[in-house]
């Protein structure tokens, strides 16, 4: 395995650790709130009070959670995404290219996942 892949898998897994606790959070909330098992939540609860979950958003877990896979899509995103762009007198011409890095994409895939849940959660709570 040459360096840069190497390099490539290193920011991956540093993205996906970034969303795991969002991953798990939302996990946990959905067992609790829709599926009526309360073990996880209830065991975890304690944690993320001490962390600071209920408080106002500051330096707490929930910037981990709302911004972790917002960064981590990010960070994914730009390593398998290229954008090539032409401009003419004519025409306009955007080129998408995704490499096939399996691992970045996938990582990719699951913070969007993440980032969609917690704004429909947003939509679907405030109306």
């Amino acid at each position: 395995m040459n360096k840069k892949a190497l390099h490539s898998n290193w920011l991956a897994a540093g993205a996906l650790l970034l969303a795991l606790p969002t991953a798990y959070f939302i996990t946990i909330s959905l067992l609790k709130y829709v599926f009526n098992v309360d073990g996880p939540f209830d065991n975890a609860a304690p944690f993320f009070e001490r962390m600071g979950i209920q408080e106002s958003i500051g330096w707490n877990i929930n910037l981990l959670i709302l911004f972790g896979p917002l960064i981590a899509f990010l960070v994914t995103i730009f390593q398998v995404l290229t954008i090539n762009w032409q401009f003419s007198k004519e025409q306009f011409e955007f080129h998408f290219i995704i490499r096939k890095k399996w691992f970045p994409l996938l990582v990719a895939l699951l913070s969007g996942g993440l980032l969609l849940t917690l704004f429909v959660y947003l939509i679907g709570e405030n109306t």
